[in-house]
């Protein structure tokens, strides 16, 4: 469950390890994660923090297949007033950073069959059991190493699980100028300074949902830093699109990463993160 905001904590809270069935809050990503496994092993994971208990069977958790969008609300207390954290932070800035990692990938966008084989797909990973696109795995080890938060643009209408379906669409969704619709909020990208952009190469060009993103956010004045996922063409006509779109904003190549290489590529892309802060 991505985070889209930061969550106001107790330092005394944080804590390392979790017990199966935990819900919790890790900051230097940041998510919710409902935890179901490895509880003997987790003691060399931290810097989180437990906001619940699953009440369900751990094995119905387990056996969920796909993405799912989850709103996670304050709960009144026996006075009927929100808690006390709300007061505290009404009108505060929510923004930890002045970085965001914005992602485009076909995981999130696609309906993909239980058992979806990642290994035979450039544009699909897997990452301790789940499946993760490419663009969605770099925007997160950015957001690990710059502190940032993390938001993903979501079509309203999925793509085809078929890639090759997928490419003809894209195709035909480019050669029309068609925009499709939008189902993430994005509004909170604009108090943002910096914008790390993750994002495939589509024929030569941003993929027509990042469009979207555009026509919907305004970046002037701000620094956008282009990632881009390819399988040879690297940043082909992107960046200028970019340029032309938000012709107020600072915009810069990142890094160009060969989407059947990216878990190899982790390391250099962490450290790219680091020293691109």
């Amino acid at each position: 469950m991505r985070c889209y905001g930061r969550t106001p904590i107790n330092e005394d809270d944080v804590h390392y390890g979790w017990l199966n069935g935990d819900i919790d809050y890790a900051l230097n990503a940041p998510y919710f994660t409902i935890l179901f496994e490895d509880e003997d092993e987790s003691e060399q994971y931290g810097y989180q923090v437990n906001i619940g208990v699953i009440t369900c069977p751990i094995a119905d958790i387990a056996a969920l297949q796909g993405s799912f969008d989850v709103r996670i609300e304050l709960a009144e207390n026996s006075e009927g007033d929100a808690s006390e954290n709300t007061a505290e932070n009404a009108g505060q800035d929510i923004t930890a950073s002045s970085a965001a990692a914005v992602y485009f990938s076909r995981v999130g966008n696609t309906d993909f069959p239980a058992g979806v084989d990642a290994v035979t797909s450039a544009s699909l990973q897997a990452d301790n059991g789940t499946i993760k696109g490419n663009a969605q795995l770099i925007a997160e080890w950015i957001s690990e190493e710059a502190g940032c938060e993390t938001f993903e643009i979501l079509t309203d209408e999925a793509y085809p699980a078929d890639y090759d379906e997928t490419v003809d669409q894209a195709k035909t969704e480019q050669r029309n100028s068609f925009r499709p619709v939008l189902r993430s909020d994005l509004s909170e990208i604009g108090q943002y300074d910096t914008i790390y952009l993750v994002i495939p190469n589509w024929w030569g060009d941003l993929p027509m949902a990042v469009y979207s993103f555009f026509d919907a956010c305004d970046l002037s004045g701000k620094t956008i830093k282009v990632c881009i996922t390819h399988e040879g063409s690297r940043f082909s006509r992107t960046v200028d699109t970019i340029r032309q779109l938000e012709p107020d904003a600072e915009v810069t190549e990142g890094l160009a990463v060969r989407g059947g290489s990216v878990k190899d590529e982790e390391q250099n892309i962490r450290q790219w993160a680091r020293e691109n802060k």
